[in-house]
């Protein structure tokens, strides 16, 4: 059972089997949360591995490497995958800053998975229907209140997990510009290492673009640049095949010698180290 997304949904549902998967390495274009139904996996997403057994969550944040491994026969998983612009800057203030502290996160969703679990069943099977249904003409906006009641239920349970906090909903313009600039770091990191780049797109100043970042999140905004594109370097390097050449021009380095020397800075190895290190099993 796999549910197709219609042109303007905004969200589009897939439901996948250890015989239907058809490459166990892939880079996800768009914000995912998924269960596992049955059976057990192991997903490495980015640098992080998690273990998935029954009613286990996971959220794939956009342009995140996905590398699956160690699939039971009988392993399934349910995602809902967010494809809107609109809809995935709602959920974006919801998941986007919890990102750095991935481990917490995925505690927090494996201890209350149970519950959890209920309500993306509960949400999953409405927004199938929704698709499913000829008839309704209002799929995006249905679709919309149902995924937001699971965002804000998630966000709630997990205000205990994190010593920050943020406002479950706001009009404050700085939050919509700090969840604004989040995403398009999500979306452009490799294409764009500067501060000024975002700035400009959001027609703000660096300075005030820092002082929004430093007040959400404690980083500043080069430093949350650079965490994420590390993030995706680490992937591409442990989970592909790709030479450096190849690495250093999809992410946008002048040369291999800049690629490493930021590689090693960030590290303490070069790229190439890191993956040896990484086949030799010494990471």
């Amino acid at each position: 059972m796999a549910s197709d997304i219609l042109a303007n949904c905004g969200y589009t549902l897939r439901h996948i089997t250890s015989e239907s998967l058809t490459t166990t390495t892939l880079e996800v274009g768009v914000l995912c949360i998924g269960l596992c139904t049955r059976g057990t996996a192991r997903i490495m997403i980015n640098v992080d591995t998690y273990d998935m057994k029954a009613d286990s969550i996971v959220v794939i944040v956009p342009h995140s490497m996905v590398h699956v491994t160690d699939m039971s026969p009988d392993w399934e998983a349910k995602f809902i995958c967010i494809t809107r612009i609109e809809l995935l800057r709602d959920a974006a203030a919801q998941i986007l800053p919890f990102v750095k502290d991935a481990h917490s996160m995925h505690k927090f969703l494996f201890q209350e998975r149970e519950a959890i679990a209920s309500s993306f069943h509960s949400v999953y099977n409405f927004l199938d229907m929704l698709l499913r249904d000829e008839h309704t003409s209002c799929k995006y906006e249905q679709g919309v209140c149902v995924f937001r009641c699971l965002m804000l239920g998630m966000r709630e349970k997990s205000s205990h997990y994190h010593t920050k906090t943020y406002p479950i909903s706001s009009g404050s313009a700085s939050l919509s510009l700090f969840n604004q600039f989040m995403l398009l770091v999500s979306e452009q990191c490799k294409e764009h290492h500067t501060v000024e780049t975002y700035s400009d797109q959001l027609n703000i100043t660096p300075q005030y673009l820092g002082r929004i970042c430093r007040m959400y999140d404690g980083r500043g905004p080069k430093e949350i640049i650079d965490d994420l594109l590390i993030l995706q370097l680490k992937a591409v390097i442990k989970n592909t095949a790709k030479t450096m050449k190849e690495i250093c021009y999809e992410y946008h380095f002048s040369t291999l010698s800049f690629l490493s020397s930021y590689f090693r800075r960030h590290t303490g190895f070069t790229p190439k180290e890191f993956r040896n290190k990484y086949r030799a099993g010494a990471l």
